[in-house]
C-alpha cells in the first residue's frame, strides 16, 4: 500500500501550510549550545562526599595457657537444644554460657602491648581526583606502616561519569599502622575536608545559632515598630 500524506491520514486539509507531525517551532538549532551551567571547579566546594575512619586495636601482650583436662568431661558448647527437637519453637534458652568443666588456666604476660591503627574510608568528588590521607603519628607517638596488613587504595571514575564533562571521582582507603613506642596520650587525628570541619575546632560555650531565614525579593522594610529605639521591621511577602 502506497503511503498516504499524514495530513489526509489524520484527516486534516491535503496541502495545508501545517504539516501535522512536524514542529513549526523548532528550526533545528539549539539555542543552549554555547551557554555552560556554573559548577563546583573550586576543589574546596567539589566535595560531594567524605568519609574517614580510623580504628583502634590492641594486643595487650597477655596469654592464657590452657592447663590439661583432670576429668574427661561432655565437650562445652554454646546450643541451648537441639536443632531438630520438635519444640524448637518453644524454647527460650539463648545463648548456653553454663561450662561443663572445672578449670582455673594460668594468666601470664608474654610481650608488651601492641597497638594496631586502620584508616579507612571513601569519597567522592566532582572533578577533582580525592588525595589519599595518611597517619603521621598517633597518640603522641610516630605512626609506623603495619606492612603485615597490605595498605590498599583506589581513584576511579564513579559509575554514570559525570555530567557534562566534569568527571565524578570515586576514592576508597585502607591503611595500617602501629607503634614502636607505646602511644603516650588520646590525641586521635579525625577531619572532614568535605564539610571544613577538624577534630580538634574550637566547640561553642554559649549555644548554637538558630537557623535563619533570608527574607525573600518582595521584602519591604516597614517603619520604626516594636524593639529598640531607631529599630526597623522587614514584612515578608510569601
Amino acid at each position: 500500500m502506497p503511503f498516504q500524506d499524514t495530513n489526509v491520514a489524520l484527516r486534516l486539509p491535503r496541502g495545508d501550510k501545517f504539516q501535522a507531525g512536524v514542529s513549526n517551532m523548532d528550526d533545528g538549532s539549539v539555542d543552549e549550545l554555547g551557554v555552560l551551567l556554573p559548577w563546583p571547579n573550586d576543589p574546596q566546594t567539589s566535595w560531594v562526599y567524605y568519609e574517614c575512619n580510623l580504628s583502634s586495636m590492641l594486643d595487650s601482650g597477655i596469654t592464657v595457657h590452657n592447663r590439661l583436662p583432670q576429668v574427661d568431661r561432655a565437650p562445652d558448647t554454646l546450643a541451648s537444644c537441639d536443632y531438630n527437637d520438635v519444640n524448637l519453637d518453644k524454647a527460650t534458652g539463648g545463648v548456653n554460657l553454663r561450662c561443663k568443666d572445672q578449670y582455673a588456666d594460668i594468666v601470664q604476660r608474654m610481650g608488651h602491648a601492641r597497638y594496631w591503627f586502620r584508616l579507612w574510608g571513601q569519597a567522592v568528588r566532582i572533578g577533582f581526583r580525592v588525595s589519599i590521607p595518611g597517619l603521621k603519628s598517633i597518640g603522641g607517638v610516630p605512626a609506623i606502616p603495619y606492612d603485615k596488613n597490605p595498605q590498599w587504595a583506589y581513584n576511579r571514575i564513579a559509575p554514570g561519569g559525570g555530567f557534562g564533562g566534569a568527571i565524578l571521582w570515586h576514592a576508597a582507603w585502607s591503611l595500617w599502622y602501629t607503634t614502636a613506642v607505646p602511644p603516650v596520650n588520646n590525641s586521635i587525628p579525625a577531619a572532614d575536608p568535605a564539610a571544613h570541619i577538624r577534630g580538634d575546632d574550637k566547640q561553642p560555650q554559649d549555644g548554637i545559632q538558630a537557623p535563619i531565614s533570608i527574607p525573600d525579593d518582595n521584602a519591604v522594610t516597614s517603619a520604626p515598630g516594636r524593639g529598640r529605639p531607631g529599630a526597623t521591621q522587614t514584612a515578608i511577602s510569601r
